[in-house]
C-alpha cells in the first residue's frame, strides 16, 4: 500500500474509534476522511470531517474538537478535524419528475411526477409508456435508468392507466405506478432545486414552459388547442385524441423518449408549477400535451385511498 493509501486508512480507522462519540455531539449527522478547508477553499492538509445539519454556536461538551487522538501514528500525533454544513438532510435518491423510465416491453419514457398517497409511493408517467398498446394495453413493469450510470432499477407495476384503445377518442394518456422497489422523492424534477409549489394548466399566450430530460432542459410556448380529435400513432396504433394542446419547441428539439415529461412553468421567480403532460409531438418543433392539473387530480382519485 502506498504512503497516501496508508494514511488514509490509517485515519479512517482513528476517525471510527472516535464516531461513537462524535456522533453523539449536536448537529453532526456523519464523519468523512478528506481535507481540512479554510475560508471555504480546500487545503493539502488532512483532516476528519464533521458534516453537520446546522452550523451554530454551541456549548462546549458538543463542540466538535479541534484536533484528534491519531494512534495510527504511534499516538505522538493527531489529525485536524473540520465541520461542514449539509444544505439537505441525508437521502437516498429516488425516482424524480425527469427520470428515464424503461418499461418491460422495452418501451422507453420520462417519469412525470413521483408522490406519496396513504403511505404509498407512485411514479407517473404516459399510458403509452407504462402499457403495452401494441398488444392491447397490458400494465408493465417499469425501472429507472439511472441517470449516472444507466443501470436498470426495477420501481414497480403500473396499477392504472387512462386506457388507449383504437376507436375510443383519447382526452388523457397517464399510468402510475406502485413504487415497490425503488424509494420515491416526491415532488421534485430531478435536475431542480426547488420542488413542485403546485399544479395548474396552458395558457394561451408567451409563457416558457419547461421540461427536464435526464437532467437536461428543454423550453416551449405559444400553447395552441387542438380543434377537433386528431390521429396520432402510438406504437403502430392509430389513436385519435382531443382536448390537447399543441406547443412550438424554443430550446432544444422534440424528440421520441421525451413521453411523460413534465411541462412547467415558473412563478414569483422560484415557484414551479406543473402545468403539462407531454405524450407526443412532431419533431423536432412541435410538443404535444395535455393540461397537468385535470389529469393529476384524476390520478390522485382513483389510487387506492389504503395501504
Amino acid at each position: 500500500m502506498s504512503a497516501a493509501g496508508q494514511l488514509l486508512d490509517d485515519m479512517r480507522h482513528a476517525a471510527h474509534a472516535a464516531s461513537r462519540e462524535l456522533l453523539q455531539l449536536k448537529n453532526v449527522r456523519f464523519l468523512t476522511v478528506g481535507q481540512k478547508r479554510l475560508a471555504g477553499a480546500r487545503t493539502p492538509v488532512p483532516a476528519v470531517v464533521a458534516y453537520v445539519s446546522r452550523k451554530e454556536s454551541v456549548d462546549g461538551a458538543d463542540r466538535v474538537p479541534d484536533e484528534l487522538p491519531f494512534p495510527g501514528s504511534g499516538g505522538a500525533s493527531r489529525m485536524k478535524t473540520d465541520v461542514v454544513e449539509l444544505i439537505t438532510p441525508p437521502t437516498a435518491f429516488g425516482v424524480e419528475a425527469g427520470n428515464v423510465l424503461l418499461a418491460s416491453d422495452q418501451n422507453y419514457g420520462v417519469c412525470t411526477l413521483t408522490f406519496v398517497k396513504n403511505g404509498v409511493g407512485y411514479a407517473l408517467t404516459n399510458a403509452h409508456v407504462g402499457c403495452n398498446i401494441a398488444q392491447g394495453g397490458p400494465f408493465c413493469e417499469l425501472s429507472l435508468v439511472e441517470p449516472v450510470t444507466n443501470k436498470i432499477m426495477p420501481v414497480g407495476p403500473v396499477i392504472w392507466s387512462s386506457g388507449l384503445a383504437p376507436g375510443s377518442v383519447a382526452r388523457n394518456d397517464a399510468a402510475a405506478a406502485r413504487a415497490d422497489s425503488f424509494p420515491v422523492d416526491p415532488y421534485r424534477v430531478f435536475g431542480v432545486r426547488q420542488p413542485l409549489a403546485g399544479t395548474s394548466h396552458f395558457v394561451p399566450g408567451n409563457t416558457t414552459y419547461w421540461f427536464m430530460w435526464n437532467g437536461v432542459e428543454f423550453n416551449c410556448a405559444h400553447p395552441e388547442l387542438i380543434a377537433h380529435p386528431a390521429a396520432i400513432d402510438v406504437e403502430g396504433v392509430t389513436i385519435d385524441y382531443d382536448g390537447f394542446w399543441v406547443l412550438h419547441m424554443t430550446k432544444g428539439a422534440s424528440a421520441p423518449g421525451q413521453s411523460g415529461s413534465l411541462l412547467c412553468r415558473t412563478d414569483a421567480g422560484d415557484s414551479v408549477i406543473g402545468c403539462g403532460i407531454v405524450f407526443g409531438g412532431s419533431a423536432p418543433n412541435l410538443l404535444f400535451a395535455f393540461s397537468f392539473d385535470e389529469v393529476f387530480s384524476q390520478v390522485y382519485s382513483v389510487l387506492p385511498q389504503h395501504r
